[in-house]
């Protein structure tokens, strides 16, 4: 899992390891630089990211990382771990601030995506500024450098659809593209080519993977049973998914005071190493996607009728599993979604329940959770899937009902490319 420091190049250019030595050589001991703990402010920062975001991310597997945690009262390995990291972590904080720099349509000098490049930028330099772990004191501070800049980013995902909304409601043909009512055509050929889907899926591909290298790390100096840092050895998706559906009929009872029953079926009883953590999302944000739309068909079917979960067709979960992969198919009777809906429903634009920016004003200003509206639902769960080789796939009738089918891979050792 883990390679050595300052050996990794330009597609494998071994110059970068010289470059790497001088740029440290030059600044003299890193940790005695004065950064700036809000952002790059001088000339100098911005070089530094720009040689950071350089170079390439190491992939890592789940089962590279489930080995490698199991190691883990070995205090050698948690130093190896740390200084990894150490060395990981930069390039993909600077890979993200330069994609955030070059945005078109002006998305990256808006208010929310100025925050969030701020905030990688200051994530990146409070590595940075950290000595390299090379003793079980060091490695300490700077888990607890880690565990604060996981709190500090718990808010971006929220933040990036503000700047998103931010955009659409200011850019007239950005907006009008997005929701196509005008085509690429009309719009400057080096914005045209710029796909946002696609940044997008860098960026929160990117924000998982280093969630997870930072939360193992950290869960690794706090073990529990059954747990090697943050991944179950003996994951049960049927476990997890029952809590997801308590989770997500709560917030359908508050939204509409009715949430469907859900029904799971098939192989309830298999395991598998996993990080129960992303089970849950995509299991919660599938549900409440099922729910609402089970809900909102029959209330406005009959708006005056007082509709009991028995009343309303339950939710249907299936579990199955195969030779390499896992199987679970989520199904609903909401209605379904059309052809021209479905071929937007990857877009972090893009979203049934509408009213994106009251929704953000409500996260931001009332207790009451949210039971949809931000778009960057169904786009996300996507990603969890395929952070670790698995995937996420929808089909939907209209007039009827949506199927939703998530592939887990199990043997855990494909490698993901993270950006």
């Amino acid at each position: 899992m883990l390679r050595k420091p300052l050996e990794r190049g330009i597609h494998g250019r071994r110059w970068l390891v010289a470059s790497t030595q001088q740029l440290n050589a030059g600044m003299g001991n890193t940790c005695k630089r004065c950064f700036s703990v809000e952002g790059a402010e001088t000339e100098e920062d911005e070089h530094e990211i720009l040689f950071f975001s350089l170079r390439h991310a190491a992939t890592v597997t789940l089962k590279e990382m489930h080995q490698f945690g199991a190691q883990a009262n070995n205090k050698r390995a948690l130093l190896l771990a740390a200084q990894f990291l150490h060395e990981e972590l930069p390039i993909r904080l600077a890979r993200r601030v330069r994609e955030l720099k070059k945005l078109p349509f002006g998305l990256g000098e808006t208010a929310a995506m100025t925050q969030v490049r701020k905030l990688y930028e200051k994530s990146f330099f409070q590595i940075r500024r950290t000595p390299t772990p090379k003793t079980l004191e060091i490695e300490e501070n700077f888990t607890q450098v880690l565990d604060r800049m996981m709190s500090e980013h718990n808010n971006v995902q929220a933040t990036v659809a503000r700047g998103l909304q931010e955009l659409l409601t200011r850019e007239g043909d950005f907006a009008m593209h997005q929701r196509g009512i005008i085509s690429r055509e009309h719009i400057p050929g080096s914005i045209a080519s710029f796909d946002f889907g696609q940044f997008l899926d860098r960026f929160y591909l990117s924000r998982v993977g280093m969630r997870v290298l930072v939360g193992q790390h950290i869960m690794l100096h706090h073990p529990q049973d059954g747990f090697i840092g943050i991944i179950q050895t003996e994951c049960q998706p049927a476990f997890v998914c029952s809590h997801a559906i308590q989770d997500a009929q709560h917030i359908c009872q508050l939204s509409y005071g009715v949430a469907p029953n859900v029904q799971m079926e098939g192989s309830i009883d298999m395991k598998l190493p996993y990080i129960p953590e992303h089970l849950h999302y995509i299991f919660f944000e599938l549900l409440k996607n099922s729910m609402r739309a089970v809900v909102e068909r029959y209330k406005e079917e009959q708006p005056n009728k007082h509709w009991t979960a028995d009343e309303l067709p339950p939710v249907s979960v299936v579990f199955a599993e195969g030779d390499e992969d896992i199987a679970i198919k989520i199904s609903d009777k909401g209605g379904g979604i059309s052809r021209s809906g479905m071929e937007r429903l990857w877009t972090y634009s893009f979203t049934t329940a509408g009213k994106t920016r009251e929704k953000l004003h409500q996260l931001e200003h009332d207790d009451k959770p949210v039971m949809a509206g931000f778009a960057h639902g169904l786009p996300l769960s996507r990603i969890h899937a395929r952070a670790f080789g698995g995937d996420l796939q929808v089909m939907s009738m209209q007039g009827h009902g949506t199927d939703v089918y998530i592939y887990l891979w199990k043997l855990g050792d494909r490698e993901v490319s993270v950006p």
